[in-house]
């Protein structure tokens, strides 16, 4: 727990939601992607948005570890490529 608080305080843990698609595939083009920019997902679930959402998409929480400038990159191909990515401070 003291790590996981000294990785936040680093800009080295980051927590986001993403919509994603509940199709197949979805969240796999969306762990690819991470993937092939070098992101270490470190946790993740999705879960069914509630009713007055799409029901073709999920939301995807996902903590990824590196640091702030990649966490940028991160937040912008994300963006660059429809996921429109909310971000937690916390854990």
């Amino acid at each position: 727990r003291v790590l996981e608080r000294g990785l936040v305080a680093d800009d080295r843990m980051k927590n986001f939601v993403a919509t994603v698609s509940n199709h197949p595939g979805g969240i796999a083009r969306l762990t690819m992607l991470l993937g092939n920019h070098i992101a270490s997902i470190k946790d993740m679930y999705h879960k069914h948005t509630f009713l007055h959402s799409n029901i073709n998409h999920v939301h995807v929480k996902v903590v990824e570890l590196q640091g702030k400038e990649h966490a940028q990159e991160i937040e912008r191909v994300l963006i660059e490529k429809g996921y429109d990515p909310v971000w937690d401070d916390g854990t």
